[in-house]
This record gives C-alpha cells, structure tokens and sequence, in this order.
C-alpha cells in the first residue's frame, strides 16, 4: 500500500494511507482519541483488576499499546498484550510522527522503540509490568485459545474495510473475552451495535 506522512488539525502527524484515502487514527488528534476510548474508558470497566490481558486488533502506529503500557507502570498492573497487524509499519515511518509531545514517562520514547523493535510471533518482555506479542496475520487467520479481558478493535472504518465491521469477523474476538470482559471500538455505527448485541453484550456508548 503507498503511504505518506502528512500533518494533522492538531500539529501532529499522521500517516495516510492513499490506495484508501485513509489514516492511521484520528486527524483530529489521534492521542485524545486513544486515551478517552480505548485507555480511560475500557479499564473504568475492568477497575478492580491487576493482571489483565488485552488483544488489540490494529497495532498500527502502536499508539493504543504505548498508552496501555503507560497506563500499567503507573498504576502497577500486570499486562499481557497481544495484537494483530496484516500491515506493519517501518520504524522510520514511526519515528517521523513525532509522538515525542505525547510521552508520558521520562523513558517513553525507549518503551516506544521497544515495543515497536521488539520480534514478530514472539513474546517480548517490555517491562516487569508489560509483556506483548505481535502478530502478523489478518483477522480472518487469526486463531487463539487465549481469553482477554480487553477487547481493543481499531481496524480501519467500515468505508474502506467493510468486511472488518462484519458478525463472521466478530465472532471468534467475542467468543475469546473472559467473563466480564469488554469488547472496546471508536465504531458508533448501529450496524456494529446491533451485531455486539446479537453475541449478548451489554452496549453503551462514550460520550
């Protein structure tokens, strides 16, 4: 796919992808976005919780990750995080964003390149509080006996990516949350809403 960087409504940049004339995360602010749907929102749910497993499906950029290893050192938790990428992104490309305004911790940016450096269909330790493994495999390959307490879907909107919004691609990610787990999407679309309804889910939507 041919990618180019461009500047975003905020300052910060992004990636754009041209074959869909679309972006990695929000254009207009791609940090506020992922800490209010996907950090802040999802662990108010899961509050009571020390060791959680997460399964991301779009690592992308790594925005989502960093922000949840973040997260973990600052409240002391345990992480497990797995997440799915059919399209991995050049650490080059990563490096060009710029996501230095968005660091958190004084030694974010070396998490950063962890997480980012770290090997394809292996589990890498990250920190005492944050293990991840990567793999490179669409959602239609992928299979697992692992059950997660967080559920982040941040695939591509339904406009480029209509087979992604879909039961058939729901079902074996619902089928894998634990008891009590939460199945977390920016996605307001009653379409998705009807079909996470359709599997039992409890749906409320984020201001």
């Amino acid at each position: 796919m041919q990618r180019k960087i461009i500047e975003t409504a905020d300052g910060s940049k992004t990636i754009h992808i041209e074959d869909w004339d679309e972006h990695y995360h929000s254009i207009n602010g791609a940090h506020q976005e992922a800490m209010h749907v996907f950090i802040k929102k999802a662990r108010e749910r899961i509050a009571e919780r020390k060791e959680i497993s997460i399964l991301e499906m779009g690592f992308g950029t790594g925005l989502n990750t960093l922000l949840s290893l973040e997260f973990a050192n600052k409240q002391h938790l345990s992480i497990e995080y797995e997440t799915i990428e059919p399209f991995p992104l050049d650490y080059q490309e990563i490096k060009a964003l710029n996501f230095k305004p968005f660091f958190m911790e004084n030694n974010s940016e070396d998490l950063f390149k962890k997480l980012h450096l770290s090997s394809w269909e292996k589990i890498s330790l990250i920190n005492k509080h944050f293990t991840i493994l990567k793999k490179k495999t669409t959602l239609a390959s992928f299979n697992s006996d692992t059950t997660y307490d967080l559920i982040y879907y941040d695939a591509f909107g339904f406009r480029v990516q209509p087979e992604m919004w879909s039961e058939k691609a729901f079902r074996p990610l619902i089928h894998s949350l634990a008891d009590r787990g939460v199945f977390v999407t920016y996605s307001a679309k009653g379409s998705v809403r009807r079909i996470l309804e359709s599997f039992g889910l409890k749906v409320s939507r984020i201001q």
